[in-house]
């Protein structure tokens, strides 16, 4: 009996000593089990507060763009219009010119103050009253002014449009 004593102790110790390492092994793999949890974890973090901040950037890229196509737009529809009131503008200054005529250049004249103006630029329309009312002036014509004159001093120091 002892023999069989001996060998149900020696079964039973090993049978506590196989739970003993198995209890241990299953809690090493519980505790790396939360550690890998807790690694994933902080990585899902980091990845999370990553796309956070690449998303706030590529909404700021995008708000940016689209800023500055709407401030593109609204330059082209500014220009656009600028440019409808300058030949709108330009048009009513050639009708009162030709409907004024002489006596509205005569107008313009009588508000420049006296002095031996040295050149006056202006529509090709008025050079004749121009030679009449600035006759020692250089007379320069120049399709770009629309309507009115300028007048420049000799040494170009003064001028008026």
């Amino acid at each position: 009996m002892a023999q069989q004593e001996l060998e149900a102790a020696l079964r039973r110790d090993g049978e506590n000593k196989a739970r003993a390492i198995w209890r241990d092994v299953e809690t090493e793999a519980e505790r790396l089990r939360s550690e890998t949890a807790q690694v994933l974890d902080r990585q899902q973090q980091s990845a999370a507060v990553r796309r956070q901040v690449e998303i706030v950037a590529l909404q700021e890229a995008t708000l940016s763009a689209a800023r500055k196509r709407a401030q593109n737009c609204r330059l082209a529809a500014e220009s656009a219009l600028a440019q409808r009131l300058k030949a709108l503008a330009e048009g009513l200054l050639e009708e009162m010119a030709l409907a004024g005529g002489t006596h509205l250049f005569q107008a313009l004249v009588a508000e420049i103050p006296d002095h031996p103006w040295q050149r006056i630029r202006l529509r090709r329309r008025d050079e004749e009253s121009a030679r009449n009312a600035f006759p020692t002036a250089e007379i320069q014509l120049s399709e770009g002014i629309s309507a009115g004159l300028e007048v420049q001093s000799a040494d170009g120091r003064i001028r008026i449009i």
